[in-house]
């Protein structure tokens, strides 16, 4: 059996929050379970972007600041690092408190900028991965990431979160190689999750995002805080509180398809709070839809009328371009503050949403989410 903490907390008050993540902690074994005196400790939060903590995109600093204190106290060695998407890294860690924490209890501070080849055997899609030098060289690896949709992958959670150690814009050049085709996607960020092997799980649930997430959704409060050493068994956990069904999530698919952490509830042990006090029966997640719907000789139609496709919403969007900057098939062009997309180029990857800082991209529906909503699924 696979042990998952699930403790409430209503607030990021310090005190409250330290005593939630330390009960989470300690439900799944304890911090010395996981971290040794001397150990050189990664703190892998979630920093997709420069936003505040109230917008719920990023891991809370509350939370960031509980672990590295017990980490501490285990005679550790902990640093923060990430690797955000487009914007500079230094903006990130302002913008989000991080810097400001890392100040204050005099740990490292630094973005994932070196990246270092890595080859495995075994029958994965990916046996070649190019991932953060810091992320493979630590002694051990503690995950935090906030638990939020995802417009790509449904949820962003604990395996998705590892998806910041690919360092800068090979977060692009990968989505490219996936292509739209969601299961291979999963596969590659479970490739990733066992490369980079994290030791613990330790989710920021307090308040999360519903809606059109990673980065342009709607904060919701869930007064949760999870953990457990297996991210596959929490993710599949929350996944089943948010009432989701498990086979519209795609790590969950590809999770089970490989035999990687567990994914089967009934070999699950939870701890702390009783599981009901967290169920959701109105969350917010996205519908996803897909261009794997004709032989390939069709892709083009598939993609121009049947799927979903990224639109601009011309009175909130500023010119920045940073769409086009993260787009990997390079199929935005912009001028005069008017995006135009080449929808035969785009694959859906949804890259451009995700990092608009404005939600000045939105979705218009194919003719699949069309019918699937008049359905009323």
């Amino acid at each position: 059996m696979t042990p998952v903490s699930l403790i409430r907390c209503e607030r990021y008050d310090q005190p409250e929050l330290d005593q939630a993540v330390r009960r989470a902690v300690d439900l799944v074994g304890g911090i010395s379970r996981f971290v040794k005196s001397g150990d050189r400790v990664l703190l892998k939060p979630n920093l997709l972007a420069a936003r505040p903590p109230e917008k719920r995109v990023t891991t809370d600093p509350g939370v960031v600041r509980s672990v590295a204190r017990m980490v501490l106290e285990a005679g550790a060695r902990p640093f923060i690092a990430d690797s955000p998407a487009i914007e500079s890294f230094r903006k990130v860690a302002q913008i989000t408190g991080m810097d400001r924490l890392a100040e204050e209890l005099g740990i490292e501070l630094r973005e994932m900028a070196r990246s270092t080849p890595v080859t495995h055997g075994g029958n994965g899609l990916f046996r070649k991965l190019e991932l953060s030098a810091d992320a493979l060289e630590a002694d051990v690896v503690i995950n935090l990431p906030k638990l939020k949709t995802h417009s790509q992958m449904l949820l962003t959670l604990g395996v998705k979160n590892l998806f910041g150690t690919v360092v800068a814009q090979r977060k692009a050049e990968w989505h490219y190689m996936v292509g739209v085709n969601r299961d291979t996607f999963a596969s590659l960020l479970v490739e990733i999750y066992k490369t980079v092997n994290p030791a613990l799980t330790i989710l920021d649930g307090v308040w999360g995002m519903e809606g059109h997430g990673p980065s342009n959704g709607r904060p919701r409060q869930l007064n949760l805080i999870g953990a457990s050493g297996d991210a596959v068994a929490l993710d599949v956990s929350v996944c089943n509180l948010l009432d989701i069904s498990l086979s519209d999530f795609p790590l969950y698919r590809a999770a089970r398809e490989t035999g990687t952490g567990e994914t089967d509830l009934k070999r699950i042990d939870f701890f702390g709070d009783e599981p009901g006090a967290f169920a959701v029966t109105d969350f917010d997640a996205p519908r996803l839809d897909s261009v794997s719907l004709l032989p390939n000789v069709f892709d083009w139609l598939a993609k121009r009328y049947l799927v979903s496709k990224p639109v601009q919403e011309k009175d909130t969007c500023a010119g920045c371009g940073q769409c086009a900057e993260i787009c990997p098939a390079e199929a935005i062009q912009l001028g005069q503050r008017k995006i135009n997309f080449d929808y035969d180029r785009c694959i859906r990857c949804y890259c451009c949403q995700e990092v608009c800082p404005r939600d000045a991209i939105q979705f218009k529906k194919g003719l699949v989410m069309r019918l699937l909503h008049r359905l009323g699924r």
